[in-house]
């Protein structure tokens, strides 16, 4: 009885993602099959150790090729990617990572927090330009702000910045770490590493589509903050505003 075609396009899929669910007593068509699970797998295999370097010389450096590969494979089985463009996989990974798995090598357990750190570097390097951004330059007369379209906040339990094959913490950190990801005016992928106070600050933009008066930011920051004196935290808050708006975390509006 000949094979539906919906039945055959899924013992394709299945071959294609796990090598040991295929038979195929032709070796023609073995040849053939095996070509195509190569191209895939080294399309996926790519794309993943581009954008996850840390990570990836880190599980070379734990267990070597065939360590890594295990994790690729295990990522392009077990995940339902949920985009057709390859530019996806990337964030796709970092979801399939956060489930925490059951992975054949275990892995430190701050790969998530790390893997999710890469993907946002990437993710903001491939950021589309939008039209009418201007960054802030001495001329400017700022009255009021937004978050540039190229800068993102993340909060992780471990300092991402630091870890590396020499440095593997076994323990998160004791507070919670800040970290704003962006892409300045020369497109150089940077980082600034925030207090919890400037994280409540670039957070309190973030929830604004269309920025802030400064003497609105000022008093939404008083209310979150009654605890730090409003001279202190003004004064703090305008050197915060004049820092990042160089840096181009920050841009101004007209």
């Amino acid at each position: 009885m000949t094979q539906s075609f919906q039945t055959t396009q899924k013992v394709f899929v299945s071959a294609i993602k796990d090598p040991r669910t295929y038979r195929d007593s032709d070796s023609d068509n073995a040849r053939r099959m095996k070509i195509y699970q190569s191209l895939f797998f080294n399309n996926i295999d790519n794309f993943v150790s581009t954008g996850f370097p840390v990570l990836r010389s880190i599980v070379l450096k734990l267990y070597g090729e065939k360590g890594w590969e295990s994790i690729v494979r295990q990522f392009f089985i077990e995940h339902e990617c949920r985009s057709p463009y390859f530019s996806e996989i990337s964030k796709e990974f970092v979801e399939y990572l956060s489930t925490e798995p059951n992975l054949d090598i275990v892995l430190p357990a701050f790969t998530a927090e790390l893997a999710h750190y890469e993907w946002l570097e990437l993710d903001v390097s491939i950021r589309k330009n939008q039209e009418n951004i201007e960054f802030y330059t001495p001329d400017h007369i700022v009255t009021a702000i937004s978050v540039s379209p190229y800068a993102s906040l993340a909060a992780y339990h471990y300092e991402v910045h630091l870890i590396g094959e020499d440095y593997m913490p076994e323990h998160p950190s004791q507070v919670q770490q800040f970290y704003v990801v962006y892409r300045d005016s020369d497109f150089d992928i940077q980082f600034a590493h925030v207090n919890p106070v400037t994280a409540i600050l670039v957070n309190t933009l973030e929830q604004s589509d269309q920025g802030m008066k400064i003497e609105e930011l000022a008093e939404s920051l008083s209310q979150q903050l009654p605890q730090i004196p409003s001279n202190a935290l003004v004064n703090g808050m305008n050197q915060t505003l004049t820092e990042m708006l160089q840096k181009g975390i920050l841009i101004p509006i007209s």
